[in-house]
């Protein structure tokens, strides 16, 4: 758990530091045109985004390490605002990599300021900000449902950009985009771009609620209730028991130096075993022969010591939840 806290770390101070070094490459373009820049181009709104963001996440991952809370889960909240802003992200680099490398950045060269504003602002920042959202953030079970709020900030965008481009473009001296640009295109064409990009939005966030939910439940397990069973578990309730010499197994382990969480991971072992654990523990509580059993003895350990249960996946089949 705190080597992926201390990576989801990195990789968002690795996105706030890109986004910024992206800005002050430009800073000619600031001083020119000022702050309207921002509100013009999806990418700088997009990146703006991303420091906010990475910089509550990097607040989040510190006070966690400095309370010791290595388990601690992110707020709903914050969840949801790391899945706007990795949908923002997805837009940009795949926009870039789509069709702006192919055109209006096709001829940069590495003398150019904007060849490096380029690589902070579509690549460095829009994944890292991604990987972090996907692989390392991985706390509870968050609802199918918050992945409607994903392209909130796309459509912010389009609310004010779309119309100020039909109306009069020349207010931000041209539109920012091609697909805004009445000069080239015809208005019914640009009304179903744009409607394409909020559908693709929604889709982006669909498929990244997702996947990090397969990495989390790969990696974390699935969260199982301590007081309901399943009929499996019922035959095995009577045969398996915590005795003293498993307390005191749990006790010789966290007298070594284990000061994680009371989570009993549940897992099956290279040698066909199933393994009883702490979150990050080195050594098995206990081993068994089936799931069921471990599940059984991890729940009476729960119990007793007002702790949880996690079983992790096998072979990419899921446990269900109760």
């Amino acid at each position: 758990m705190k080597v992926r806290k201390i990576i989801s770390l990195v990789l968002n101070l690795l996105a706030v530091i890109a986004a910024i070094t992206g800005m002050v490459l430009i800073k000619q373009s600031f001083i020119d045109e000022g702050p309207v820049l921002f509100a013009k181009f999806f990418t700088l709104f997009t990146n703006v985004l991303i420091i906010f963001t990475g910089l509550i996440s990097i607040g989040y991952c510190i006070d966690g390490f400095i309370k010791k809370k290595e388990d601690a889960v992110l707020p709903i909240g914050i969840f949801v605002l790391r899945l706007i802003t990795s949908v923002s992200a997805l837009i940009t680099f795949d926009t870039v990599v789509g069709y702006l490398q192919y055109t209006a950045l096709a001829n940069l060269t590495p003398a150019d300021a904007l060849f490096w504003n380029n690589i902070c602002h579509h690549y460095v920042a829009p994944l890292a900000i991604i990987a972090s959202f996907i692989f390392f953030d991985l706390d509870k079970k968050y609802p199918f449902k918050t992945f409607a709020f994903g392209p909130i900030h796309l459509l912010v965008y389009m609310a004010y950009a779309v119309p100020i481009c039909l109306i009069d473009a020349s207010i931000w001296n041209g539109a920012p985009y091609v697909f805004m640009d009445t000069s080239k295109l015809e208005t019914w064409l640009i009304v179903v771009l744009i409607l394409g990009f909020v559908v693709v939005g929604f889709l982006f966030s669909m498929l990244l609620w997702l996947l990090n939910r397969i990495v989390y439940l790969i990696f974390i397990g699935e969260e199982v209730s301590k007081e309901e069973t399943t009929p499996e578990e019922v035959e095995v309730q009577e045969t398996v028991e915590v005795t003293e010499e498993d307390q005191n197994e749990v006790n010789e382990i966290i007298k070594t130096g284990y000061t994680g969480p009371r989570i009993y991971h549940i897992s099956k072992r290279e040698d066909k075993k199933w393994q009883v654990k702490f979150a990050n523990g080195k050594k098995a509580i206990k081993l068994f022969n089936t799931q069921a059993e471990a599940i059984v003895f991890a729940k009476k350990l729960a119990k007793s010591q007002d702790g949880s249960i996690r079983v992790h996946s096998l072979k990419g089949k899921i446990r269900k939840a109760h």
